[in-house]
């Protein structure tokens, strides 16, 4: 059988689990996605001011904030203080030892813009070099829908941010965290969490560590347990509002750029703020056989915050070859091992 396209987004037969319906001709997502209508978005809205509103001023920070230095999180960080000023934000950045120089003068400035403090999330480079070799050398450790999502690198990337904030949120009994997540990313707005949630999704994360060969008993990126034990009622809700505003990569780009932040030079259609990023794609190629970022994108697609064509362009777009090469050398990875 031939590989089908979906008519709407950018998905494709040819990736595990994707069906086309052929009468349709649309992927199974878009025959059932149901985007958020106005009134929603800005009832959504409503539930996070009154949130805001309520629980501010409970813990040391109201809000336990997921800052890359990249576009996207450069913008909400603007936008929340911008439509919230008196949310006390404490901007968490994860230095994975690839985080470009730009994403880090771009993520204090725009702290220093907003007025939010900003800590530097750090580690010791041999753990996390290790780690993410290992990560571009398994194969299959993170299930299917993960490999949709992200790369099996950036998917452990992105775990160690999650298990990370959500435990500075606990130690601060700061009681929301915010991430940057487009409608295409991720469609629901408010996530409370609970104590069994916590302990599964770190139960689930340590599995899929010691899959790639990672036993972290130190703890360095797990929750650590003594967090959970001593939990008590300060267990704090995610928080996606960029799903609810309305989203224009130019736009988006126009307004960082009058406020100061600048472009980080990155040649990465997908990233501007990881040189990991183009190995990581790669890597995920040379496995799977399809981009990590296909998923991500085909929910812009659907949300109509991206064209097809820009999708089809970011997805086929010629990979950093000098990106790759030096992530590479870093991780000391031999390239043709798949």
């Amino acid at each position: 059988m031939s590989k089908l396209i979906c008519k709407k987004c950018v998905l494709d037969s040819d990736i595990p689990g994707i069906q086309i319906n052929e009468e349709s001709g649309l992927c199974h997502f878009c025959e059932t996605y149901t985007p958020l209508t106005l009134q929603e978005k800005t009832d959504y809205l409503t539930r996070i001011e009154k949130l805001f509103e309520q629980y501010a001023g409970t813990g040391n920070y109201d809000v336990i904030y997921a800052l890359s230095g990249g576009k996207d999180s450069s913008y909400t960080l603007y936008k929340l203080k911008k439509d919230y000023p008196f949310l006390k934000v404490l901007a968490v950045q994860f230095n994975n030892g690839f985080t470009s120089e730009g994403a880090i003068k771009n993520a204090k400035k725009i702290c220093e813009i907003t007025g939010c403090d900003y800590f530097q999330l750090t580690m010791k480079e041999e753990i996390l070099l290790d780690t993410f070799r290992k990560a571009a050398e398994s194969y299959d450790a993170f299930p299917r829908f993960a490999k949709y999502r992200a790369s099996d690198i950036c998917n452990v990337c992105i775990s160690i941010i999650k298990q990370k904030l959500i435990e500075k949120a606990i130690t601060e009994k700061a009681p929301f965290i915010v991430f940057a997540f487009t409608a295409g990313q991720s469609p629901n707005p408010i996530i409370p969490l609970s104590a069994n949630f916590l302990k599964w999704s770190r139960n689930l994360f340590e599995t899929q560590l010691q899959k790639i060969g990672v036993d972290d008993k130190d703890e360095v990126f797990l929750l650590k347990k003594s967090v959970l034990a001593n939990l008590g009622e300060n267990v704090p809700s995610i928080l996606h509002p960029l799903c609810l505003w309305d989203y224009n990569e130019d736009v988006i780009l126009e307004t960082l750029l009058e406020i100061g932040w600048e472009s980080p030079g990155i040649n990465d259609s997908n990233s501007t703020n990881c040189i990991l990023n183009s190995f990581a794609c790669y890597n995920h190629l040379k496995k799977y056989g399809f981009h990590p970022y296909t998923f991500d994108i085909a929910g812009f697609v659907r949300s109509g915050d991206m064209s097809r064509e820009e999708g089809f362009e970011k997805i086929t777009q010629e990979l950093s070859q000098p990106l790759i090469m030096e992530a590479a050398k870093k991780l000391n990875f031999d390239l043709n091992r798949f």
